[in-house]
């Protein structure tokens, strides 16, 4: 023992000598007892079990030694909290003790044969253990930790000796080491997680940097020693050598019982540069992070996006039918199938044998198969209803297979069957035009009331997947912040005409790649052949835009539906002019075939601005005839007399929605008669209330500008006749202006009510917009307390405007007289003016008073010169 203080009172370094330091372990404990010992003791001596899971203290004899094992370093946090959370259960504590007494026996072997494992201590948390021997009689401690640590050094250098094994030792340092601990360790359970560095306090004289060196430098590499009045810091290289540093040596007394030391760990505060640029330069940061998110969202997404716009093109009509045809699919789906279709069979066989049994027949099986077959007998008579636009379907497929401007407009009234011509009768029948199609519905854009419903409604009929409309809302706030903090916009919140844009942009690469799919097969396909022929026998190689010039097929086709001048939410306008542009980037491109179907003949006015150089194809659709809508109709009924059908059916014309609604009536059990005059009172119903009421009439996007006397004498002249001449409506005061009375009627015609017939390009004609609904207007005429309302509506709305003409007049004729000129032709023309206005005002004042005692046969049938 004299020699160890020799050795340690010599001076490290040329500074003032360093206080012994004494090794407690190797005296005897009642010298040097310690606060944490006394404490023990005391409490003790009341309670049975004193084992270091209670207490948190390994006592410790004379004969007996305490090493501290270290298995491998512990750096995983993650590791840390799951072994705290193992430790929990209570099959853990065994299984751990039992594994790591036959590793620490393997690992020191050979011991001394008297000497022996009294206790075990695993800690989980950092990789390592108290073992604590009992040694031999004629050893002492010295000589035996000696011989143990000697002994894990040659087990250790045996099993790496091998490259291999040695660099990944090197890698994660999983060599065993053993201490000898010389304080009283505290086993704590707390959650303090092993750090680098450790503080140490002190009770009594504190140590000197070059006295913790020389105590703590044994452990590990030290990066670094700080000296502070009431507690000195050690930073290790490594988290185990801190382990090791605070297992072994934590209340270890010193200088003659002078000082005892406490170690505990302490948190390294790192600095985090890149959050201090952030904080620090927020105007530079927060730009540059919003734009590297935004790129990293278009790296990842984008591609997955178009791979959804792709399958949504060319898999939308068949996409189980395509895989069938996969060997791997069919291996699971015959199976499934064969075992659907066994229960199903076996659930019918019991079915029917419970019936049999009965003496009952199932009327439910049976209305199931008359309702099956009806809806077949609809589907096939269906097509007998389109035979007679056969040759405009042919039309339509021949201008796509010519590939020459294939922009191709279908016009035709509401529920005339648009769609289903073009997509059941005409590209789906077709195989080579079925394999490539995307449908848009416009309506369903043009509703949308909020921007994420927009976004979500487009990224639905697009095939845009994933969409992420949870962020429009946050990032609103983001830019709110950003704008505080910087005093710029972050540009992170998009217009959803922004958001749409991109949308359509990334749907135009989709449709660029499925293009290139196909070039790049026949470029593969072409090649292959080229080898096997000479070189004057090879195939020229066609160019992309040559090659989709002479397969159509390859393009994909884009049905546009319900195409119209203006959306059913005004904030919403903006759709079908970016529709517009879309479409015609993609025939500029000469990448896709496009279909507009519509209603409204206003909306082409979009497709000028955006191709104006371009010619555009038409394809009219009108009502069937009255042959072919009774034929249609006595086929699905199984009628073959059709003459209580004849007077029921010619106030529908042929307009299919109006011909499948009465075929449902009459299926329900009305009589004809019943069907047509209950269609007849619904027409003129949505009339009166959707159009000849103020309250109303309003629309959504403000799209409500008719008067309701306007739509009265429109249908009191159709009423009577089919068609108005349009240069006679412009003889009423309602109709006038003729900028005004164009978007009348033209928004009119959009909600179906009149159709306008023009005659190159200009407005000729005024018509019926639904064959029921002249019924309608005759029904509603034909309606004395109807008619005598709103006839005095009309009247009344008349006088209205004939007064603002007088006070026009009159305010024309008081400036005259205020500025003393004397124009006596002008006066005299304002005065004939003012008694002619006044004339119509007393006369339409006389029929407003005479309505009342108007009958049925004495209501007027002209005025103005326009009949009805």
């Amino acid at each position: 023992m004299s020699n160890l203080l020799r050795q340690l009172r010599q001076p490290l370094f040329p500074c003032k000598p360093i206080r012994p330091i004494i090794d407690r372990s190797l005296l005897h404990p009642r010298f040097y007892s310690t606060d944490i010992e006394s404490l023990k003791k005391q409490s003790d001596s009341t309670e049975t079990d004193n084992s270091v899971n209670a207490t948190g203290v390994i006592d410790k004899n004379r004969n007996e030694v305490l090493l501290y094992y270290s298995f491998s370093s512990s750096r995983n946090i993650v590791k840390q909290y799951l072994m705290r959370l193992f430790s929990a259960f209570p099959f853990s504590q065994k299984y751990n003790e039992d594994n790591l007494k036959d590793k620490v026996i393997k690992i020191s072997s050979p011991l001394p044969s008297d000497s022996k494992i009294t206790e075990l201590v695993p800690l989980l948390r950092d990789s390592g253990a108290f073992v604590k021997f009992q040694f031999p009689p004629d050893e002492t401690a010295r000589s035996f930790i000696t011989e143990v640590r000697s002994n894990v050094n040659k087990n250790d250098a045996k099993r790496l000796d091998n490259f291999v094994l040695k660099t990944l030792n090197y890698v994660w340092n999983r060599s065993p080491k053993v201490y000898s601990v010389k304080g009283i360790p505290w086993i704590e359970d707390l959650r303090r997680f092993p750090s680098a560095k450790i503080g140490i306090k002190y009770e009594g004289n504190p140590l000197t940097e070059e006295e913790l060196y020389v105590l703590f430098r044994r452990y590990g590499l030290i990066d670094d020693i700080k000296i502070e009045p009431t507690e000195s810091y050690v930073l290790f290289h490594d988290i185990r050598s801190a382990i090791c540093a605070k297992h072994c040596i934590t209340g270890m007394v010193l200088n003659d019982g002078e000082t005892t030391i406490h170690i505990k760990y302490v948190p390294i505060k790192k600095n985090n540069y890149i959050i201090d640029f952030i904080s620090n330069h927020t105007k530079i940061a927060i730009p540059i992070i919003l734009a590297l998110l935004a790129t990293f969202a278009v790296l990842i997404f984008d591609p997955i996006r178009e791979f959804f716009i792709q399958y949504k093109i060319t898999h939308s009509a068949n996409s189980l039918e395509h895989y069938k045809q996969n060997k791997w699919f069919r291996l699971i789906y015959i199976p499934y199938k064969n075992l659907v279709s066994a229960i199903s069979n076996s659930y019918d066989y019991i079915d029917t044998q419970i019936h049999e049994v009965a003496g009952l027949k199932s009327d439910e099986d049976e209305s199931c198969n008359t309702e099956a077959q009806s809806i077949h007998d609809l589907k096939v008579e269906n097509n007998m209803f389109w035979k007679e636009r056969y040759e405009k379907s042919k039309q339509l497929k021949l201008w796509i297979l010519e590939n020459l401007n294939s922009y191709i407009i279908v016009k035709g009234p509401q529920g005339s069957g648009k769609e289903e011509f073009v997509l059941d009768h005409s590209l789906l029948n077709d195989e080579r035009l079925s394999r490539k199609i995307l449908v848009l519905e416009c309506d369903e854009l043009s509703k949308a009331r909020s921007e994420n419903s927009l976004i979500s409604s487009t990224a639905s009929q697009l095939g845009y997947f994933p969409v992420f409309t949870w962020t429009n809302s946050i990032s609103q706030f983001v830019d709110l912040g950003v704008q505080g903090l910087t005093g710029q916009k972050s540009g992170l919140s998009e217009s959803k005409e922004t958001q749409l844009k991109n949308m359509f942009s990334l749907a135009t690469q989709a449709i660029r790649h499925i293009c290139e799919e196909d070039y790049t097969k026949y470029v593969r396909s072409t090649e292959k052949r080229n080898k096997k022929l000479s070189d004057e026998e090879k195939i020229e190689i066609l160019r992309q835009e040559d090659f989709l010039s002479q397969h159509p097929e390859s393009k994909p086709i884009i049905v546009v539906s319900k195409y119209s001048r203006r959306a059913d939410i005004q904030s919403n306008d903006f759709i079908y002019p970016l529709i517009a542009d879309w479409t015609s980037g993609l025939i500029q491109n000469n990448i896709a075939h496009v279909i507009i179907l519509t209603a409204d003949v206003g909306s082409i006015q979009h497709l000028n601005d955006a191709l104006p150089n371009q010619v555009f194809k038409y394809i009219s659709l009108s009502d069937a005839s009255m042959t072919s809508s009774k034929q249609y109709v006595c086929d699905v009924l199984k009628v073959k007399d059709t003459t209580t059908l004849d007077t029921c059916l010619e106030p529908l014309g042929g307009r299919m929605l109006d011909l499948q609604a009465f075929i449902r009536r009459i299926k329900s059990g009305e009589s004809p008669e019943q069907a047509i005059t209950e269609m007849i009172n619904q027409a003129a119903e949505l009339i009166t209330t959707f159009f000849l009421n103020n309250n109303t009439s309003k629309i959504e996007n403000g799209d409500n500008n008719w008067n309701p006397a306007q739509v009265w004498l429109i249908m009191k002249i159709l009423s009577n006749s089919d068609e108005i001449n349009y240069a006679e409506l412009t003889k009423s005061p309602l109709f006038k202006s003729s900028k005004e009375t164009m978007n009348t009627l033209t928004t009119l015609e959009k909600y179906d009510l009149i159709t306008l017939k023009r005659d190159k390009g200009v407005l000729n004609k005024i018509s019926t917009g639904r064959p029921l609904f002249q019924a309608a207007f005759e029904n509603i005429i034909s309606d004395l307390r109807i008619w005598k309302l709103y006839e005095t509506n009309y009247l009344t709305e008349l006088i209205t405007l004939e007064v603002q003409k007088i006070q026009k007049f009159e305010n024309e004729l008081t400036s005259i007289y205020k500025i003393g000129s004397k124009i006596d032709g002008r006066i005299d023309y304002l005065t004939k003016k003012i008694e002619g206005s006044n004339n119509k005002i007393v006369s339409y004042e006389k029929e407003i008073v005479d309505i009342a005692s108007y009958k049925a046969q004495q209501k007027p049938h002209s005025f103005l010169g326009i009949k009805f």
